[in-house]
C-alpha cells in the first residue's frame, strides 16, 4: 500500500521544493498482486465504454491501474487506480503520471472491489483520495455488493471532503463525465443522457452486428 500523503495537493501541484531530477519513478512495482478475471474483465468494459465517451476530447486523460506519483521527488509516495480520469491534461501516452508535472491529480477515480482491496478502497484509498483533491470517487462491487455491501458507492467532493452519496438504487451520476453508472442485471452499465444511449463494449457491438447479419440471412433466405 502506498504511503498516505504528508503535504497538501496543492504544494504538490506547485512543486514547492524542487529535488534531483534524476529520481527513478517506476511504471511497475514489485509490490503490485494480481487480481480475478472478472475484476480485470470489469475494467476492461469500463475502459471500452469511457474511451468510446472520451474519444472526441484531447484534453482528457484516460487510464487504468497507472503508476500515479504525488510527491516530486519521492518514488515512494504512489497510488495505481484502477480507472483514472485527468481533466484539463493532454491525451497522450505516459508510462507514468507525476502530479506535478501534469498540474493537477485525477479528478475522477474508480476502483473496483475485491475481496483483496474493498477494505483499502473504503478506508485508506478513500483517505488519501480526498487529500490529493479527487473530485468523485467510485467503488464498484461487481458482485452485487458482496464485499461493501451495496454494488455502488459515491462520493462526490464537497469542500475539502468526499461526502457519501446515494446510490441504493445501483446508479449514481457523474457531473463531470455526463454519464450515469447503472448497475442492472448483474452488470455495470454507462448510460448517456444526452444521447439517450448506453454506451456499448466491444462484446455488445459484435452482438449486436451477429444479430444484423442473423436479420440480413433471414430476409435473403425468404427471397
Amino acid at each position: 500500500m502506498p504511503e498516505l500523503l504528508e503535504t497538501t495537493h496543492s504544494s504538490v501541484a506547485r512543486g514547492i521544493v524542487r529535488p534531483p531530477e534524476d529520481v527513478y519513478y517506476p511504471d511497475q512495482r514489485e509490490d503490485d498482486m494480481g487480481e480475478t478475471s472478472a475484476h480485470y474483465l470489469l475494467i476492461a468494459e469500463l475502459m471500452q465504454m469511457l474511451r468510446m465517451h472520451l474519444k472526441s476530447r484531447s484534453d482528457v486523460f484516460l487510464t487504468a491501474n497507472m503508476n500515479v506519483y504525488f510527491v516530486e521527488g519521492d518514488p515512494h509516495k504512489w497510488v495505481a487506480p484502477d480507472i483514472l480520469i485527468a481533466f484539463g491534461v493532454p491525451n497522450r501516452d505516459r508510462n507514468v503520471y507525476k502530479c506535478w508535472a501534469e498540474g493537477v491529480f485525477p479528478q475522477v477515480v474508480i476502483e473496483v472491489a475485491s475481496e483483496r482491496t474493498w477494505k483499502s478502497d473504503l478506508n485508506e484509498k478513500l483517505k488519501l483520495y480526498e487529500k490529493l483533491g479527487v473530485e468523485e470517487y467510485y467503488v464498484l462491487d461487481g458482485e452485487s455488493g458482496k464485499h461493501t455491501g451495496v454494488p455502488i458507492t459515491f462520493l462526490r467532493r464537497k469542500e475539502e471532503l468526499l461526502t457519501p452519496m446515494d446510490a441504493s438504487d445501483g446508479t449514481a451520476f457523474s457531473d463531470l463525465l455526463g454519464l450515469r453508472i447503472v448497475f442492472s442485471e448483474g452488470r455495470f452499465c454507462l448510460f448517456e443522457p444526452e444521447s439517450n444511449c448506453f454506451l456499448r463494449t466491444l462484446d455488445d457491438a459484435e452482438a449486436e452486428l451477429d444479430r444484423l447479419k442473423k436479420e440480413i440471412e433471414e430476409l435473403r433466405s425468404r427471397k
